[in-house]
């Protein structure tokens, strides 16, 4: 395996680029966002001076959000121009706020999740467009600071590589807005800058904390002989280090200068923890000398994820300290009280210069505002940030997503919410276990999940009784201890397998395997330690001044655990020290099957091939060891032979997962760091697959369903639901063809994906995107010729007319209120096409131009099989699919046919009323023209007298069967309706979710059915009595005929 060269990162994400060709094909393909609306870490924030409604948010994993009504509602304003998802810095100029400058890489980092980044973007436009200017080695910037009067001078707090050393790091300046670099403070290729301070009152002067830090796979180190403060009054030529009055041994810190007061200056200090040494520091002399304000533990604690320190600019003995909890001092840092009402786990405050009661908070929740003194904050349930390590599915209908959501609850979640646009809180609910959580349960029955967390907890939920327990195999608390003192040793993401071959079972991963017949109540070893277990890398999981065991750094653990679906007793095992083991008796022996290529690794997914149970797949990741190249192998003959298959996939998009479809063999779908890859040969070549998903972390995918459902550390749960159309994609065929749709279940919900448009990302606003509603067509165009007319001609199994779509729009169609809508109309673009058939019969005619209080859709089509013809000049297509019930509306086919019936005998007579209302119009209108110019002259008596008698009748006829007066919505409750208004409202009460035609229903069609003969009749004698009879009289005296068609 290729390891990556620091200097390589530069060009890192322009290798990434994903070649264009799948993408363009699937264009009309969409990915859909289900949510949930829970917001997800955040570590940088900001607001704009003179503008208190504007804010930006930068997510890790979920890059920049805007809003512009003080948090009620959030966009994202960096996809399609952000080539890494994580955001560390976000600077707003204060002279120019069109002017934004957003560093990359998360600064607070984690060792489970953390996601590098490609150096600093730029926006001239308050965020509509983005340029990337540069410092792309850097990997993680935790702050950028602009000069207050001139938007191109900027300076960069660069904390450089987190998994090894590189140059790139330090502080860097530009005068030019970004366009040329130069670095002013460099330590050592182990130290970056965690915190950078500007004194307003004279930009020249900053302050600066250098960090020495580095994580390994096992262990984070926070701090060593590279970190100190430093002070610089020349505008970052020279730096000076600051440090009289504070401890010598240093990790993290974070320093401030107050706005209010240039000579008052804090700042936070990690120490030895044993000896007390850290906590606050105060100056008064410009950091001249310290002195310590407050040894208090919560200011300090878990420093490398923390340490963050601002003051009120307008307030010098008001200070504000993030951490698990956020605090505010008003006297100096002599005495704290928590802040509440957010989210915990905070990483980023801005405090409005010209009102300090205004503010935004980022931490693990997202981001909030306040305009009170953080009193009350606004709600961070409005952006589909959340991040997610695994994803699994149930079988019901409709199906449910299940996954741990980092520093949040697990959560299960709806595919689609019936009943409504959109899935919303009402749709989904928290779950078994917490963040770090595999989830597992019987799909067909998943009343009991269980659920873990970090060190090993795991709980079984009743979702039913909605009530839980915990399970742990052996409950000790291993909070503190180190890996090697552990019973067992969990990973922070440890897998939890239901077995598919033996009721109640579940293997739990811990440095060994455990297995449980009963659903925890009793468990055992089925496994020695499957590990490397090197107890050098089991100590303490942070140092050299703070301890960190928490349960992250815990090493030597399962990563992933798969039992075949072929073959009981066939069990793999993946570590996250890089070794693969292999039972075939059900743990009684074991076999190490590692690639011989393969080095220390997160070995993070395998997959057994649903088509052989010799093959699996494995899907490996050294990022923790500053590589980040994509590393994913195939065996064909249970791990006695491996083969690397990442060719395609750049470095930099380092591999997580890998899946294969279930129904096509060899079509494999990877997910990276950088997006979505495909292949469709076994993984000797991939493609990128991004479509509209935005870059993001994948961490995990799930085939079901005909589905491909997406955990995101970032962007929140996704799902493709063509997998019908991917599985028939050849790469050749580029013939006149209507492809293969998938069936469709009656469904009463709708979605965004019922549109057409290419424009569409598939994420709203507010809200989850249910699935398209209806049957899915896609067709493929060689050329287009916009001249020629292409149709899709829908028939039901006895080849009945169900629907005609037509590219072109109806020539007769007439536009007026109340009326119907016009049909939609199929694209005619070159390449792939979509179209969503709504499942329903043509659209009814309207009686132009009387406003109808209703809906002149065409009914649904009942479950049945259909086909489907595509044609354009002598070109055509066919298919057959089938609607199918719904599982939920327990109704028979009786029913579904007793509705069609009903539906097929209203339309049709509607249709016939409001063609001869037409028709009758017509005439009247002609009539009243010939009468208005007949001649006074005594011969054309009998013409005005019995036009004028005609013309009455008429008249009273279509005041019969249409309201004229209303013209308006609102009208129809001040004129009374007439018969067809009447009719339609039957039609329409009729066309429900559940095919049920009550007795009501029947007894008013038979009424109105009886009305409708005596109206019928008097429009019969019209048509074929009395105006032939006046054509005649006209005739007789030569002033010609009325076309009666």
């Amino acid at each position: 395996m290729k390891k990556i060269t620091l200097p390589f990162l530069i060009f890192l994400i322009a290798s990434a680029t994903f070649a264009q060709s799948i993408d363009s094909i699937f264009k009309s393909v969409k990915y859909r966002n289900i949510g949930p609306f829970r917001g997800g870490r955040s570590v940088a924030g900001s607001g704009v001076i003179g503008n208190p409604m504007i804010y930006y948010m930068g997510n890790t994993g979920g890059g920049l959000w805007k809003t512009e009504d003080g948090g009620q509602l959030w966009k994202n304003i960096s996809d399609g121009y952000f080539k890494t998802s994580s955001v560390g810095a976000i600077a707003v100029s204060e002279s120019n706020p069109n002017i934004i400058y957003v560093g990359m890489g998360e600064h607070a980092p984690r060792a489970v999740m953390t996601s590098y980044g490609d150096g600093v973007y730029k926006s001239t436009d308050a965020g509509k467009t983005w340029k990337n200017v540069g410092l792309k080695a850097t990997q993680h910037i935790s702050r950028i600071v602009i000069h207050p009067k001139n938007p191109n001078i900027l300076f960069v707090a660069a904390q450089g590589a987190l998994y090894g050393p590189n140059e790139d790091r330090g502080i860097f300046k530009s005068v030019d807005g970004g366009v040329n670099w130069s670095k002013v403070l460099y330590v050592n290729n182990l130290t970056g800058c965690a915190e950078l301070s500007m004194d307003y009152n004279n930009p020249l002067v900053m302050y600066a904390a250098m960090w020495e830090h580095q994580r390994l796979p096992w262990k984070v180190i926070s701090g060593g002989v590279g970190s100190g403060l430093y002070k610089t009054t020349d505008g970052g030529k020279t730096w000076n280090k600051i440090h009289k009055g504070l401890p010598k041994e240093k990790g993290k810190m974070a320093i401030a200068v107050s706005r209010s007061n240039s000579e008052k200056v804090y700042a936070l200090v990690e120490s030895d923890s044993d000896k007390e040494l850290g906590g606050l520091f105060v100056s008064n002399n410009a950091g001249a000398k310290w002195s310590k304000v407050s040894s208090d533990h919560s200011l300090i604690q878990r420093a490398w994820y923390y340490i963050e320190l601002f003051i009120d600019p307008n307030d010098d003995e008001k200070i504000y300290v993030l951490n698990a909890s956020a605090q505010r001092s008003i006297d100096g840092g002599k005495t704290w009280k928590t802040i509440t009402g957010t989210h915990g786990d905070h990483h980023d405050l801005w405090i409005n210069p010209n009102n300090s009661k205004n503010m935004i908070i980022a931490n693990d929740g997202g981001a909030a505002v306040s305009y009170n003194y953080a009193k009350s904050w606004s709600p961070q349930n409005r952006m589909a940030t959340a991040q997610f390590y695994r994803v699994n599915t149930d079988n019901l209908f409709p199906y449910n997503l299940y996954g741990g959501q980092q520093d949040n609850s697990s959560v299960k979640i709806s595919s689609l919410a019936l009943g409504s646009g959109g899935i919303d809180e009402h749709n989904w609910s928290p779950s078994a276990g917490g963040e770090s959580a595999f989830l597992a349960f019987d799909p067909d029955n998943p009343r009991y999940v269980l659920g873990g967390s970090y060190l090993g907890t795991i709980e079984i939920l009743d979702t039913k009784a909605k009530a839980s327990t915990q399970i742990m195999a052996a409950p000790i608390q291993y909070l503190g201890r180190d890996g090697k003192d552990m019973k067992y040793r969990y990973n922070w993401n440890a897998p939890i397998v239901r077995s598919q071959h033996e009721t109640d079972t579940y293997y739990h991963g811990a440095q060994l395997l455990l297995k449980t017949r009963d659903k925890g109540l009793n468990w055992e070893e089925i496994s020695p330690d499957l590990s490397n277990n090197e107890k050098k890398k089991q100590g303490k999981g942070g140092g050299p001044y703070t301890n960190e065991a928490v349960g992250a750094e815990n090493y030597g653990t399962l990563a992933y655990v798969v039992e075949s679906p072929h073959e009981k007793g066939v069990i793999w095992a993946a570590t996250d020290d890089g070794v693969l083991q292999l039972t075939k008796d059900g743990g009684t022996t074991w076999k190490i099957v590692t690639p011989k290529s393969l080095p220390e690794t997160l070995i993070n997914s395998i997959e057994v091939s649903p088509h052989d149970k010799a093959t699996a797949y494995i899907a490996t990741t050294r990022f923790k060891f500053n590589d980040y190249t994509p590393s994913i192998y195939k065996t064909t003959n249970y791990g006695k032979s491996w083969t690397n298959i990442s060719s395609g996939i750049p470095t930099g998009a380092y591999t997580r997962v890998v899946r294969e479809d279930t129904k096509r063999k060899d079509l494999l779908f990877a997910g990276t760091e950088l997006g979505m890859y495909i292949s469709w040969n076994g993984g000797k070549q991939w493609k990128s697959f991004q479509l509209n998903l935005p870059i993001t972390p994948i961490t995990d995918l799930k085939v079901s369903h005909d589905d491909l459902s997406i955990a995101t550390m970032g962007r929140s749960f996704w799902i493709l639901d063509d997998l019908g159309l991917i599985r028939q994609f050849k790469g050749t065929n580029k013939a006149f063809a209507l492809l293969q749709p998938e069936n469709a279940v009656v469904g009463n919900w709708r979605s965004q994906l019922n549109s057409n448009s290419d424009s569409f990302r598939g994420t709203d606003d507010s809200q989850g995107v249910n699935p398209a509603n209806g049957i899915v067509f896609y067709y493929y165009l060689p050329n287009a010729t916009k001249e020629q007319e292409l149709t899709l001609v829908i028939t039901d199994k006895d080849e009945n007319l169900v629907r005609t779509i037509s590219s072109k729009p109806n020539p007769n169609y007439i536009k007026y209120p109340g009326g119907p809508s016009p049909e939609p109309l199929l694209s005619n673009k070159v390449g792939l096409n979509r179209f969503v058939w709504d499942m329903r019969y043509n659209n009814l005619p309207g009686a132009p131009t009387a406003y109808i209080e209703g809906s002149f859709r065409g009914h649904k089509a009942m479950p049945n099989a259909y086909t489907a013809a595509i044609k354009q000049d002598n070109q055509s297509s066919k298919v057959s699919f089938n609607i199918l019930p719904n599982p939920l509306y327990n109704s028979t086919k009786e029913a579904y046919q007793e509705t069609h019936d009903f539906q097929m005998k209203t339309g049709a007579n509607l249709t016939d009323m409001h063609i001869r209302v037409h028709k009758l119009k017509k005439m009247q209108h002609k009539i009243a023209i010939i009468l208005k110019d007949l001649p006074r002259e005594k011969k054309y008596s009998m013409v005005r007298s019995k036009g004028e008698k005609i013309l009455k009748k008429l008249i009273s006829w279509d005041e019969d069967m249409v309201q004229r007066k209303s013209k308006a919505y609102d009208d129809v409750e001040n004129f009374p309706n007439k018969f067809t208004a009447e009719y339609i409202f039957l039609i329409n009460q009729n066309d429900s979710d559940l095919p049920i035609v009550n007795q009501g229903s029947k007894d008013r069609r038979v009424e109105l059915d009886q009305q409708w003969k005596i109206l019928k009749s008097t429009s019969e004698e019209l048509i074929n009595t009395i105006i032939p009879a006046y054509n005649s009289l006209l005739w007789d005296h030569g002033i010609g005929a009325l076309n009666i068609e």
